[in-house]
C-alpha cells in the first residue's frame, strides 16, 4: 500500500484527482448498481455519455454533445439520486488513502497550492465523508460543473482562473512546475502531458 508521495523541489502546484486516487474504489460499480438497480438504464446512459465525450476529445471535435440530446438520464436523477448515493457508498465502504493527509500538510508547510480536479460532482461532500477538510484545497473543481471532461487541455485555463481569481497568475504559467496525481493515464496522465506538467500515477 502506498503510504507517502514525495513532491519534487520544483513543484509549486499539486492537482489531485479524487475518485480512484484519494480513495481506491474496488467494487464501486457493484455498490452503485446495487443501490441504483431501479435506474439501470440511466446508469448505462451516464457511462455512454462519458465515453462519447472522450471519443470526441480524442477526435478533436470542437463541440461537445448536448446532454439533453445524447443522454436518456435526467439531470434531476443524476443530481438528486445518483450523486447522493455515491457519497453514501463512499461513506460506508471507503476511506482516504494514507498518503493524502500528509501530502496536504506538506504542501501547506511549503506553500504549494493544491487543487482538486474531480471527474464527478459532489466533491466537497465526498471529501467530508472521507474525513478530509475541503479547506485544505485552494480550489475544488469537477469537470461536470465545467462542461467538459479529462483530458481536455482547456481544463488548465479553467484551473488557473479559479486558483488566481485576482489575476496575479504568472504569465505564462509554468506548468512544468505543476504535479498532477491521479489513477488513470488516459485521463489524468494525458491532461498533465497536454499541459506540460509532471504526473504521478497511483
Amino acid at each position: 500500500m502506498l503510504t507517502s508521495i514525495s513532491i519534487p523541489n520544483d513543484v509549486a502546484l499539486v492537482v489531485l484527482d479524487l475518485d480512484g486516487t484519494i480513495y481506491r474504489k474496488p467494487r464501486m460499480a457493484w455498490y452503485m448498481i446495487r443501490s441504483q438497480w431501479r435506474h439501470l438504464p440511466s446508469l448505462a446512459a451516464e457511462r455512454r455519455y462519458r465515453r462519447l465525450l472522450r471519443r470526441r476529445l480524442a477526435l478533436n471535435t470542437p463541440n461537445t454533445p448536448d446532454k439533453t440530446v445524447t443522454q436518456e438520464f435526467s439531470d434531476k436523477w443524476y443530481n438528486e439520486t445518483y450523486l447522493p448515493a455515491m457519497v453514501r457508498v463512499i461513506a460506508r465502504h471507503y476511506k482516504a488513502e494514507p498518503w493524502v493527509q500528509p501530502l496536504l500538510d506538506h504542501c501547506h508547510t511549503r506553500g504549494i497550492k493544491v487543487a482538486l480536479l474531480s471527474d464527478y460532482e459532489a466533491a466537497v461532500d465526498k471529501l467530508r465523508v472521507l474525513r478530509l477538510n475541503p479547506d485544505d484545497f485552494d480550489c475544488i473543481l469537477s469537470t461536470g460543473d465545467l462542461g467538459t471532461i479529462k483530458p481536455d487541455p482547456s481544463l488548465g485555463d479553467m484551473l488557473l482562473r479559479h486558483l488566481y481569481p485576482a489575476g496575479d497568475m504568472p504569465d505564462p504559467f509554468p506548468w512544468q512546475n505543476a504535479l498532477f496525481i491521479g489513477d488513470r493515464l488516459d485521463t489524468d496522465g494525458m491532461l498533465a502531458h497536454a499541459l506540460g506538467a509532471q504526473f504521478i500515477q497511483v
